[in-house]
């Protein structure tokens, strides 16, 4: 009857610890989608966000730890180059021949273009007509309230690449590289290794209404922004000639005694030993061909005897 009634508990016990291995497996396999899923997700939102700071970066505007100390004159700037490089572009916009040639773009459209960028804490709307904007020849007619575009090409100073993210509060700081407009370099397997930033930028986004707008941009210390992954690929690189060095360092060397033919030590004048250099290896031993001065002058006086 004990038998019986073991018997009739290890089943339900055997269903139960099954049961629960497929739990524990189906919860490894949903932790591991979630990471990969997490990881893919910040590699999407680096290359979004690299999207959105192009026209910001490109002409490098200064430095700035709140909007009210920016240059309004350079994210001006950035708004014209944003709708320039959005997908409609300026084919829409109807062409001055007047005393300034140039895409005739109305300012609501440029507006709209900066608070997606830099948000609605600078009144741009009311700034039209004071911001001068000489330096990048572009022209504000308040007829037409609009902006008269200049319609030569202007290549961009640097592209943005972000190294990391990350969130204080509702707000994200993006460690930035500022790529410079270089050639990409050929390695000699014929490959291209893209050019290292020139600088570090550290740029902050507040968040409004759901939307992400550029709040400070900041300049920060390379280490301090590239943080754990670019310093181990640092590492590497300088860690490398150590690797070098030690498999290239020089073998052990040590003095034995010169023979003759009968197998007898050689002698100088002096009567003590002729002893030459040989390399010392963990499987060989082999003389080397070069031996001191001392070593010369003795072998030919034994071959003279």
């Amino acid at each position: 009857m004990a038998k019986a009634k073991k018997n009739k508990l290890a089943f339900p016990i055997g269903v139960i610890a099954f049961v629960l291995a497929i739990i524990g497996f189906i919860t490894v396999i949903n932790f591991t989608v979630d990471t990969v899923k997490n990881l893919a997700d910040n590699t999407a939102d680096k290359k979004a966000y690299e999207k959105m700071l192009a026209p910001v970066v490109m002409f490098d505007p200064d430095p700035f730890d709140d909007l009210t100390q920016a240059d309004v004159s350079q994210l001006l700037n950035s708004a014209v180059w944003a709708l320039l490089m959005s997908d409609d572009g300026a084919d829409k916009y109807p062409y001055s021949e007047g005393e300034n040639i140039g895409i005739v773009v109305p300012q609501a459209d440029i507006e709209k273009y900066f608070i997606s960028l830099f948000g609605t804490e600078i009144d741009i709307a009311s700034l039209h007509s004071t911001i001068d904007m000489s330096a990048y020849d572009i022209t504000y007619d308040s007829a037409l309230q609009s902006y008269i575009l200049p319609i030569t090409g202007i290549e961009s100073a640097y592209t943005p690449k972000v190294y990391e993210i990350q969130k204080q509060g509702s707000s994200l700081i993006l460690s930035v590289g500022y790529i410079g407009n270089k050639a990409w370099v050929q390695l000699e397997d014929g490959e291209y290794k893209a050019p290292e930033p020139d600088k570090f930028m550290k740029i902050t986004l507040r968040d409004r209404e759901g939307m992400k707008y550029v709040s400070s941009i900041q300049a920060t210390d390379v280490q301090e922004v590239i943080g754990t992954t670019q310093r181990r690929d640092t590492e590497e690189e300088t860690t490398l000639p150590e690797v070098i060095e030690t498999e290239t360092t020089l073998p052990l060397t040590t003095a034995v005694p010169v023979t003759d033919e009968d197998g007898e030590e050689v002698t100088d004048e002096n009567g003590e030993t002729v002893t030459e250099i040989i390399t010392v290896t963990e499987e060989t031993t082999e003389a080397d061909e070069s031996v001191t001065g001392e070593e010369t002058s003795d072998e030919e006086t034994t071959e003279e005897e």
